[in-house]
């Protein structure tokens, strides 16, 4: 690989890792609590923890664990009682005082569902002296499960896929679950009932709307269920869903008696704007020129692919680096091995290969992209190349969704492991000095 492209590889893998500790969940959730004698502090508004009530603490989604953490440093002995439920995998060592469950991402599963049904036995029967303190972060709607009556749990499972497959983003991906769930779109904050309700929120929704952040199982939603058949009819499920999902979704819905929020605090407390702005920061202190664009992607993976390719050869003379993130989505018509980053990253290396001085990289904060494994790819203008002297040919690979094997046999696969928070992606262009491949 030429060396101006192998230091390119460095430089952007060094910056994400960096940007990655400034929306660490600890840290976020230590920074946005204060317990002051029985007053708990968050984001300009307090509550009070009655001596005679409980402090019930939540942590679901890719970062509880590191969530809780965080809430366990502030609130110590305070804590009633704690659970985490994270994805399978994600939990490292015991969070002291914290009953810990792992469930199945992105698709729901029974061991979920049994921790669902643990976290609603929980906070069953809090009255307004108690306070649940919620921690929310990216994964929680595959995590937090319990179809409503008539829908199996395959249904869930198979509908998350038939969407997921059909290149659905996160915002039409959550109003179908939220209308087939008994605990997402308010249903787990219908529980709670009278107990104050606190919500911390690590961000993985661009917009930062916190209905539907994890489907918004604390925040009651003004989605509806025909909202949701919508989406059905938009990606053309409508006519193949079972007739139990039909049933429900078609189905009136009964009145139910109104609950009081009012006094409910819900806080973000860190999301995909400052994770992109630390990196381009980080750039800018190594005496990079940056062009940072904080319009979030949510289009298709290999458009965004063309556009930040497209944007290089487009921008000024004096720009170094392009920075902006956002989520993209991949409509999955094969069977190979990768994800939305890694198709993002194999269409900007065969963009890039009539071009010599710009490095390409898509990188998923959380660490985990589709099923290749990894956190996304970094390519540069000999990646395709080099997977075709491998055997590999990258358009085969981007026909099949296999983008992941192009960067197994050229190089550039970004392996991290769960990192721990969950914030959306960020995609980089680093200009290089030009130069062939050795």
């Amino acid at each position: 690989m030429n060396p101006a492209w192998r230091q390119a590889h460095e430089t952007i893998r060094r910056w994400f890792d960096r940007a990655l500790t400034v929306v660490d969940p600890c840290e976020s959730v230590e920074r946005a609590l204060r317990l002051d004698g029985d007053r708990l502090k968050v984001d300009g508004a307090e509550c009070v923890l009655a001596d005679d009530g409980r402090l019930v603490v939540l942590a679901i989604g890719k970062a509880a664990p590191a969530m809780a953490r965080g809430a366990a440093r502030v609130l110590g002995d305070r804590i009633h009682s704690g659970i985490i439920l994270t994805k399978h995998g994600h939990l490292s060592e015991p969070v002291p005082g914290f009953t810990a469950f792992e469930g199945g991402h992105p698709v729901p599963d029974p061991a979920g569902l049994k921790a669902t049904r643990q976290i609603l036995e929980t906070v069953e029967g809090l009255n307004e002296r108690d306070v649940v303190l919620a921690l929310i972060s990216g994964g929680g709607s595959a995590l937090l499960e319990l179809p409503r009556e008539g829908v199996s749990l395959d249904l869930m499972q198979d509908i998350t896929r038939q969407l997921m497959n059909a290149g659905a983003g996160i915002h039409d991906l959550n109003t179908v679950r939220k209308a087939l769930s008994q605990v997402k779109g308010g249903g787990l904050r219908r529980r709670i009932a009278r107990a104050r309700c606190v919500s911390l929120l690590l961000s993985d929704v661009l917009g930062n709307d916190p209905s539907v952040i994890a489907s918004g199982p604390t925040v009651l939603s003004s989605s509806t269920r025909e909202d949701a058949w919508g989406v059905l009819e938009n990606y053309g499920l409508a006519d193949s869903v079972d007739e139990a999902v039909r049933s429900v979704l078609q189905r009136a819905v009964l009145q139910t008696d109104a609950l009081d929020t009012s006094e409910d605090i819900v806080s973000i407390i860190a999301d995909n704007g400052i994770f992109i702005r630390e990196v381009a920061r980080l750039a800018r202190e190594d005496g990079y020129a940056v062009e940072l664009d904080e319009r979030p992607w949510e289009g298709d993976a290999g458009e965004l692919g063309k556009w930040i390719v497209g944007t290089t050869r487009e921008s000024d003379a004096d720009t170094d680096v392009i920075v902006r993130g956002g989520e993209a989505t991949v409509t999955v018509t094969g069977d190979g091995t990768g994800g939305r980053n890694t198709e993002m990253a194999l269409v900007a290396a065969l963009e890039l290969s009539e071009v010599d001085d710009w490095v390409v990289a898509s990188l998923a904060s959380d660490g985990d992209d589709g099923n290749s494994g990894a956190a996304g790819a970094i390519a540069d203008p000999g990646t395709a190349e080099r997977a075709r002297a491998a055997g590999v040919s990258p358009e085969d690979a981007l026909r099949r969704n296999d983008s992941a094997t192009v960067f197994h046999a050229a190089g550039g696969l970004i392996v991290t492991g769960a990192t721990g928070t969950n914030v959306n992606d960020v995609y980089i262009a680093l200009r290089t000095q030009s130069g062939t491949e050795n």
